[in-house]
């Protein structure tokens, strides 16, 4: 303490702090005749009693001190407060805070989850709340698929779990071809593509924020007139059912209601895109020729939106049926949307990078093309490899994942 300050002003001896600073557990300059703090405060800097008698307190600092050989008293040391933990004066801050100071650019309106159930009359979609603050509930196992719905569907879900971070990644699923929008991403792919990438960083404490975002975006999605341009007719339905992989595996059953809600929007995609498909003439191509490129180039485009808008039309289709089996409904699939379906069953023409290489795996290997979902050639004529994890979805859909599994090690490979 300074040398002038004797213990018969600081009675307690040990107290290093005015009342006011210790009671407030804050540090004290000791200034006189009142210390930075009381003054700064207008507070009353006073100092307690001496706990001992009169007479002790009359006894100088100096009888006590260690003194320096000048005869002047020995600073006490002082404990240094770090300079990453900022002294903060709590009796310094007002009753009441503006709001205003943490304003951060967040658009803080009303949203869907706001309202009590009660909408406009011109509002044509329902919003259900959603909370999101209970553990995760694992929806299979909650709600006990049969064996047969298990050895149907449960391949697939683990395959549908996959797709958000491959888009992230890849740009790609195993529906949407990594090269379909190279050139140009609609809109609300582009959506769906950063809630993807945002889920990528779910945690405990961010959960219930992403799982409403992707809600948002999702109903707001649903909600758009319908496009008319074939690329943006595909693109809602990647992007509906990539918002509905995303509520289904966090967990939470609640987000799972909000699944059932869109289904009546995916299913009016997957009639968008079925009525973008024609049966073509492509599909029967004999052979590719390798030059000129552009020949090439212009088939293995038509092959990549072609097979895409095919792709996900099956995968919305087995994505229904699930959620339907999920939600407890057992009654028998319909079969009108995939009715004169045809998809072409070829990893090496799936996988392909570049027109060239697309042209010789067409010249070379034999690609099947399935239709109304009748896999009879595949099973009898085609190898395992032959076979990309699309095609052992929807051949595990429609004949169960124990068929598929003999299938398969009948030609020397495992599921």
């Amino acid at each position: 303490m300074p040398a002038e300050r004797t213990r018969a002003s600081n009675p307690q001896g040990r107290q290093k702090s005015c009342s006011e600073c210790a009671r407030g557990k804050r540090r004290c300059d000791l200034q006189q005749p009142a210390c930075g703090r009381c003054s700064r405060l207008s507070l009353t800097c006073t100092w307690p009693p001496s706990p001992h008698s009169h007479a002790s307190s009359t006894t100088t600092t100096a009888e006590t001190s260690p003194a320096n050989n000048d005869g002047t008293l020995e600073s006490m040391p002082q404990m240094e407060t770090p300079s990453s933990w900022p002294s903060v004066d709590i009796s310094d801050m007002p009753a009441s805070l503006d709001t205003t100071l943490f304003d951060l650019g967040f658009n803080l309106s009303p949203t869907l989850y706001d309202f009590d159930g009660s909408m406009d009359a011109g509002t044509t979609i329902a919003l259900p709340p959603l909370s999101i603050s209970t553990p995760s509930l694992k929806l299979p196992s909650l709600l006990g698929f049969s064996t047969m719905a298990e050895s149907r569907i449960g391949y697939s879900m683990k395959q549908w779990e996959k797709a958000p971070l491959m888009m992230v990644r890849e740009n790609c699923t195993y529906w949407s071809h990594s090269k379909l929008y190279e050139e140009c991403m609609p809109q609300s792919m582009a959506d769906a593509y950063a809630t993807c990438a945002l889920s990528m960083a779910r945690n405990k404490t961010n959960a219930r924020f992403i799982a409403r975002h992707t809600a948002e975006k999702a109903y707001e999605l649903a909600a758009k007139t319908l496009p008319t341009q074939p690329i943006e007719v595909l693109a809602r339905g990647h992007a509906l059912l990539l918002y509905m992989i995303l509520m289904i595996s966090s967990g939470d059953i609640r987000c799972f209601a909000q699944v059932q809600n869109l289904l009546p929007h995916l299913e009016t995609s997957a009639t968008s895109i079925f009525n973008l498909m024609t049966p073509t003439e492509e599909d029967s191509i004999a052979s590719l020729p390798t030059y000129p490129a552009s020949i090439a180039q212009t088939a293995w485009t038509s092959f990549i939106f072609r097979e895409s808008c095919r792709r996900t039309l099956l995968v919305i289709c087995h994505a229904m049926a699930a959620c339907r089996v999920m939600a407890g409904d057992v009654t028998s699939c319909s079969h009108e949307l995939a009715a004169g379906n045809r998809v072409t069953i070829s990893a090496a023409l799936w996988n392909a990078t570049s027109a060239f290489e697309f042209a010789k795996v067409w010249n070379e290997k034999r690609h099947w093309l399935v239709k109304d979902l009748d896999f009879k050639d595949v099973l009898e004529g085609a190898e395992a490899e032959e076979l990309d994890v699309f095609g052992r979805m929807i051949l595990i859909g429609t004949l169960g994942i124990d068929d598929v599994r003999g299938w398969l090690h009948m030609r020397g490979a495992e599921l």
